[in-house]
């Protein structure tokens, strides 16, 4: 009777040791994986920032709609960045053609930068 309740014991403290090592290992895990979950979503608002911007602005030629500008506005708010967020409302403030251009590079540049793998 005392070498069972010895044994027990024991796989007792086997089994509460192996789940501290398996939590040790686990939460960092957790962390990282919803650190990367996170990343994946940031990446997918600017990645639809970024190819609405190409298809509404730079292919279409003409004034983009009013339709269009608000979900080009919409977009770059789900970003939730604030310096893409800043670059857009600069580009809007564009006066002349160049400024455009420029504020559409600076754009482009941060659409790649932005994005993280």
């Amino acid at each position: 009777m005392k070498k069972v309740t010895i044994a027990l014991i024991i796989i007792i403290l086997i089994l509460l040791g192996s789940n501290a090592y398996f939590c040790y290992k686990y939460f960092p895990l957790k962390k990282q994986f919803d650190s990367l979950s996170t990343t994946k979503q940031i990446n997918a608002k600017i990645v639809d920032f970024n190819k609405l911007f190409v298809d509404k602005v730079l292919i279409e030629s003409g004034e983009v709609s009013y339709e269009d500008r608000l979900k080009l506005e919409n977009a770059v708010v789900a970003t939730q960045d604030e310096e893409i967020t800043n670059e857009w409302h600069s580009f809007l403030n564009s006066k002349t053609e160049a400024d455009a251009q420029a504020g559409t590079k600076k754009l482009l540049y941060l659409f790649a930068n932005k994005i993280v793998y």
